[in-house]
């Protein structure tokens, strides 16, 4: 059960990751740079795989990894502006979603493996949703955004998950990571002309914040990358993985504060009790669809 530490560790480091990235775009770090800064990062993250490789890549199927890599910066792109337009802990909970993505997309590739529980499931990740909104119609309005930006996210992340599952075999596994965190740096480039200002002139302050918020995306998803090809148990890595959801609330509640982040207060502790019950119906959710 040792292995079910990589995947704590992985929901831990994601809101933490989150909340240093959101404190840095609105440091004056900005959603292109930090985008552009967190994609590089991830890659570099990656680079110790190379020396894993043990298979040569079949090219007649490089199309897979390059849309898998199209997917992710999609998914990272709206990721961070759900992180700059709303709460984390709206944000992050909501980002466990991604598994019943991943359940949905599965169907139309593998329709003998869709999960019986699905759509009781989706039922109960329905009242999730509208609970980590807050729980009523004028606070679910005032967070609407976010939970659309945050779908989206999910929604080209579980496309990846998917891509990367039922694709990487016919490419090689190992190289089709490696192409693709490749190919999102080499997307990553074209950020460049619309920085507002050139990298270099980013403030000390958004430049710190970005680097650790950066640094804890990519090292949570190499440990749980190492999870998954190490221990397989894909199923029990998810689900423990989807405790971020969780931890993206308590964060918020117990240290963000502390660390400049004043969700908690500013919207009471009514709505944060309906997020938390929220992002515990989500947990139960996934939980159900994978079980």
């Amino acid at each position: 059960m040792l292995f079910l530490l990589y995947p704590l560790a992985s929901a831990i480091l994601y809101p933490i990751g989150n909340l240093f990235l959101k404190r840095s775009i609105h440091e004056g770090g900005g959603i292109i740079r930090s985008l552009f800064v967190s994609n590089i990062v991830l890659s570099l993250c990656f680079t110790p795989l190379i020396a894993f490789i043990r298979e040569s890549p079949d090219w007649t199927q490089i199309g897979w990894p390059l849309l898998t890599s199209v997917c992710y910066f999609l998914g990272q792109l709206f990721t961070l502006i759900a992180i700059q337009s709303g709460d984390v802990s709206v944000q992050t909970p909501l980002m466990g979603l991604k598994l019943i993505f991943v359940a949905a997309f599965s169907s139309l590739l593998r329709p003998d493996e869709v999960p019986p529980l699905l759509w009781a499931g989706a039922a109960v990740c329905s009242v999730g949703i509208f609970l980590i909104g807050g729980g009523n119609v004028a606070a679910f309005r005032r967070s609407s955004r976010t939970v659309v930006l945050t779908l989206l996210a999910c929604l080209f992340f579980g496309a990846t998950d998917t891509l990367s599952s039922y694709r990487s075999a016919s490419f090689g596994r190992i190289p089709f990571i490696l192409t693709t965190v490749s190919s999102v740096s080499i997307l990553s480039l074209g950020l460049i002309p619309f920085f507002r200002t050139p990298l270099r002139e980013t403030p000390r302050a958004a430049s710190k914040l970005m680097a650790i918020g950066s640094l804890a995306i990519g090292l949570q998803a190499v440990i749980l990358i190492t999870a998954l090809t190490q221990f397989g148990q894909a199923t029990a890595i998810n689900i423990i993985y989807s405790s971020r959801a969780l931890f993206g609330v308590l964060l918020i509640i117990f240290l963000g504060a502390r660390l400049g982040n004043l969700e908690a207060s500013r919207a009471g502790p009514r709505v944060m009790r309906n997020r938390l019950l929220g992002a515990i119906l989500l947990c139960a959710a996934i939980a159900l669809v994978f079980l």
